[in-house]
């Protein structure tokens, strides 16, 4: 696991876009699992000034989305659907032939779909890097407390903080009490999680998924579990961490010596380590 802390918010913003355009580059056809809320915004404003600056190419980038509201249509400016064309898709040269977001008015039935999804994932052969933001109650993507750490994509009824935590961006619409998410099995089965938080009002929740025992009950904290993890953090969201002095010496080595850009990719050093200086 590899943990970077950085100043400000902006910074956090800018490194894990960083990080991302970075991924893409090496590998152009960058399997690429999208999150919402309003912690990435920053992230994909960073991505699409790099889209402007220095082209940056989503062409062939493959996109994939952790959640979505259920019975909300996709034109509504409080569904996930729009959020992502609004920060990101909308600015960038993505192929929509390669856009694969979850569909909170599906059809079929909400198992049969939610199986379907998953099945789609594997048949494009897995997502490389999935974004992840944090829910002040712990959940990961809308799994709730008390999500099985095993769980697959299926319904989730909203929790009582987090329809709270939405009411205040939700103006006209009343919050869905139901959603469909990526479970935490499934998240799990990335290459990478990259998982931003910034401000001091996530400190304590960001504490104990990574640095307290792993829990059902504070769902991100099954980001333990995973071998490959980068989580980027402002010194606010950083706060209560125990661990930060180590977290800070890691910081100033990957920031000294420009090692997102370097190969191996973070992707890699999230697994194996830091390399040596030379």
């Amino acid at each position: 696991m590899l943990v970077l802390i950085t100043e400000t918010p902006e910074e956090g913003s800018r490194i894990a876009g960083r990080l991302v355009a970075q991924a893409i580059k090496q590998t152009p056809a960058l399997r690429l699992g999208l999150a919402a809320g309003n912690t990435p915004i920053g992230l994909y404003q960073n991505l699409v000034d790099l889209h402007r600056t220095t082209r940056l190419d989503f062409a062939h980038v493959r996109l994939f989305s952790l959640d979505e509201f259920i019975g909300l249509p996709s034109d509504s400016p409080n569904s996930y659907h729009r959020f992502f064309h609004q920060h990101l898709l909308d600015h960038v040269n993505f192929d929509p032939a390669h856009l694969h977001l979850l569909n909170g008015q599906a059809e079929q039935d909400i198992v049969s779909y939610c199986v379907s999804y998953e099945r789609l994932i594997r048949n494009q052969g897995g997502i490389d890097l999935q974004i992840l933001g944090i829910g002040q109650n712990g959940h990961l993507g809308f799994n709730e407390p008390g999500s099985s750490l095993n769980s697959r994509t299926r319904r989730s009824l909203l929790s009582a903080s987090t329809k709270y935590n939405l009411a205040r961006a939700f103006d006209s619409e009343s919050v869905p009490e139901w959603a469909v998410t990526m479970g935490l099995g499934a998240i799990r089965e990335a290459q990478t999680l990259l998982l931003l938080a910034l401000g001091a009002h996530k400190a304590e929740i960001v504490a104990k998924a990574l640095e307290g025992p792993l829990s059902a009950f504070i769902p991100a904290s099954s980001i333990q579990l995973h071998p490959s993890v980068v989580l980027v953090l402002d010194r606010h969201a950083a706060g209560s961490l125990n661990n930060q002095d180590y977290y800070l010496q890691q910081s100033s080595q990957v920031m000294e010596n420009n090692h997102w850009f370097l190969e191996p990719s973070f992707m890699q050093v999230a697994q194996t380590g830091l390399p040596a200086k030379p």
